[in-house]
């Protein structure tokens, strides 16, 4: 019986794809609107940019999850937990004294929607640890 959450169907194309669309989805609202609304108000374009560097890890590991290997399962769980450990932190801090301006509240869902992409992530790499770090090494060494 297959399993919704099983890689070895279809699973991992729409993992991956989610993560693009975290990482477009991070691009603009992080850098392209905001460099472009103070553009356009004449300030310096680096005024409202939130830098961030995950979106880069977050395509390394939609690439990993097409190409799965026990990379995908080592590093891909480093990568979700240190997420969801930084996400809720900044989130509690957020939600003590929230600030609803655009900038603010783009942020705050993007974390929302990271936040649960993330744990999904998780539990689909924690149920399928045997299949990742042995059934696809045997089939990749023909035994």
């Amino acid at each position: 019986m297959h399993s919704f959450f099983t890689l070895k169907n279809k699973l991992p194309v729409i993992i991956s794809s989610w993560l693009v669309l975290i990482v477009l989805w991070t691009l603009l609202i992080k850098f392209i609107f905001p460099a472009t609304y103070a553009l356009y108000y004449e300030e310096n374009f680096t005024k409202y940019i939130r830098w961030d560097f995950w979106w880069i890890a977050h395509l390394w590991l939609a690439n990993s999850f097409l190409n799965l290997s026990k990379n995908t399962y080592y590093v891909g769980l480093l990568i979700c937990i240190s997420e969801l450990i930084i996400i809720i932190y900044k989130l509690g801090v957020f939600f003590i004294s929230p600030q609803w301006n655009i900038w603010d509240t783009n942020w705050m869902i993007n974390k929302i929607i990271v936040l649960f992409l993330f744990i999904f992530i998780t539990v689909i790499l924690f149920t399928n640890k045997y299949y990742i770090l042995y059934d696809l090494t045997e089939k990749e060494s023909g035994s």
